[in-house]
């Protein structure tokens, strides 16, 4: 099991994918966090910030290969960040959720 992490640039498009994996049964769930993202410009040494929209969503491992090339498809020119987090425990009866409620593989 892992948590797909999907970082974009709006509210608007993380809900459509969301929605759009949600559908497709590649996630079983989705939690959408907006948050500001700090860099720092190593020219000038300026620190600056950036609204980032973050989808998290719980799923199998093997369903991130998927996931990534809907994305590439849906997103050719502006494709999110895409990364997974494992997740080491996790509930028995949660476990079997996911598991029954997202794509066979």
């Amino acid at each position: 099991m892992i948590l797909a992490r999907i970082i974009v640039k709006t509210k608007k498009q993380a809900e459509e994918i969301a929605r759009l994996l949600l559908t497709q049964k590649l996630i079983y769930s989705a939690n959408i966090i907006s948050n500001k993202a700090f860099n720092k410009n190593e020219e000038n040494g300026d620190i600056t910030f950036e609204k980032k929209t973050i989808i998290e969503g719980k799923t199998k491992a093997l369903l991130f290969t998927t996931i990534n090339k809907v994305l590439r498809q849906k997103y050719p020119e502006n494709m999110p960040l895409i990364y997974a987090v494992p997740i080491i425990y996790m509930d028995d009866e949660q476990i079997q959720l996911l598991r029954d409620q997202t794509a066979k593989i």
